[in-house]
């Protein structure tokens, strides 16, 4: 069995595509995931920029994915159910030739999170993230 390294640096880009769902990702056909924490991981994603690379304003949806359901704690608080979609940004917009932050702060993913993204036009905002995979124990 392989081992996971306790901490592992990690930077991700990709260009984003647009999508008749980009403002309502639980709405529709296919998704635009751009990162999946991996099994008996947690990731911290430390900086999330998207640029706009064409010559007009672009609009930005940067959601956080829950594949798995949480379990209430012990005094029966907390649950969660699975599948779901929080929106970080919605339809936000960024003028051309220009980038924006879409995470202000950090943002944990459990195991098998996911982070999806969407750009009211394919191809033309791009994605860097910043993130911090660590082992579970």
């Amino acid at each position: 069995m392989a081992l996971i390294p306790l901490n592992s640096f990690k930077t991700k880009t990709t260009v984003l595509t647009s999508s008749s769902v980009y403002l309502s990702p639980t709405v529709g056909g296919g998704t635009s995931t751009v990162y999946t924490a991996p099994i008996g991981v947690t990731s911290i994603v430390l900086m999330a920029q998207c640029a706009n690379l064409s010559t007009g304003t672009q609009f930005v949806s940067f959601v956080h994915h829950r594949n798995r359901p949480v379990l209430a704690d012990a005094q029966g608080n907390g649950a969660q159910p699975a599948n779901v979609d929080s929106f970080l940004v919605k339809n936000f917009p960024i003028p051309d030739a220009d980038a924006a932050t879409v995470l202000s702060g950090k943002l944990v993913l459990e195991s098998l999170d996911s982070l999806r993204a969407y750009a009211s036009s394919s191809g033309t905002v791009q994605l860097v993230l910043s993130i911090l995979e660590t082992a579970n124990n």
